[in-house]
């Protein structure tokens, strides 16, 4: 899906796109604007006096015109859509902007108190190839939120379980997705992984869908202790799991092979099939390159934890 978004580059950048190409950041951060103005102000502010990386905002045209924020940030890029869009669309412009080797994704409403860099960094060249590091996520009342999802299924429905992660320091753990896209990524295999699906329109969906190709090709998403973020304006987050336009691409991804004997096989999951999706990337590529199935999943979760 074409994105409609125009891209504000910071000065500092111009002369620098060509030679980008040749010699990639370590890292990029990307914000998104989930608040109001005074918010992402207060966010730039911060990260600019803290953390010594290219910094982009993923904003709305409207926004950025009436507020003025490329004047009073030069050093910022700025990603500007004409139009509300998906969290994942939103990151995959980002992921296709930045010139990094990985990139950072945080939110206007939210505060890092805890990015043991160095640590996070090394974690990425682990074992288990993570595709993604989520962070640890603390409420207004710096209360631990439910933030690792399991892979589960009940009836027919995927069904996700979840737990707090623990906070000893230094401890991963092994989550299904990255609740609220929030992570640090590895950006040439989000992109190898085709990224987050925009035909899928709920958002709860775009994660899951990401999570669980990340683990059905042999990746992995981890959690760390060592990064954590706290939201001052919130008890609890929500995630809304309701029947959306495009979910049937999840389930259709998730649960239409089987791994038996070593070996791929398709099979239907009715009610939610997509049949496009299915003859065009199921039975064409995914068969090929699919290293285990969301049953086995279901089955060893947790059983090579750290």
């Amino acid at each position: 899906m074409q994105s409609h978004y125009k891209t504000v580059i910071r000065k500092q950048d111009i002369g620098m796109r060509i030679s980008a190409l040749y010699r990639q950041q370590q890292l990029s951060i990307g914000i998104l604007d989930a608040a109001g103005p005074d918010e992402l102000k207060e966010t730039l502010d911060w990260y600019m006096a803290n953390m010594n990386c290219a910094l982009h905002v993923v904003t709305l045209e409207d926004r950025l015109e009436e507020y003025g924020l490329a004047e009073l940030y030069p050093d910022v890029t700025f990603i500007c859509f004409r139009s509300l869009v998906t969290i994942g669309e939103q990151i995959n412009a980002f992921a296709d902007e930045c010139y990094a080797t990985y990139f950072l994704v945080v939110r206007s409403d939210q505060q890092v108190i805890g990015f043991s860099g160095a640590e996070l960094i090394a974690l990425m060249g682990d074992r288990r190839h993570p595709a993604c590091i989520t962070p640890i996520m603390l409420n207004c009342e710096m209360e631990l939120l439910p933030t690792i999802r399991t892979p589960y299924i009940k009836g027919r429905e995927i069904s996700p379980m979840s737990f707090e992660p623990p906070v000893e320091p230094g401890k991963v753990t092994t989550n299904l997705y990255p609740v609220m896209a929030l992570g640090l990524y590895d950006r040439a295999l989000f992109q190898r992984l085709r990224g987050y699906d925009e035909e899928i329109l709920g958002e709860y969906y775009q994660m899951l869908d990401f999570g669980i190709r990340v683990h059905l090709f042999g990746y992995t998403i981890l959690t760390s202790s060592d990064f954590a973020v706290r939201f001052p304006a919130k008890h609890s987050l929500i995630e809304d799991r309701s029947s959306c336009e495009g979910m049937n691409r999840c389930y259709t991804r998730a649960l239409s092979i089987h791994r038996i004997a070593g070996k791929n096989i398709v099979e239907k999951w009715k009610p939610y099939v997509d049949k496009k999706l299915l003859r065009e990337e199921v039975k064409s590529k995914q068969i090929i390159l699919q290293k285990t199935d969301f049953f086995t999943l279901v089955k060893e979760w947790g059983s090579e934890e750290a």
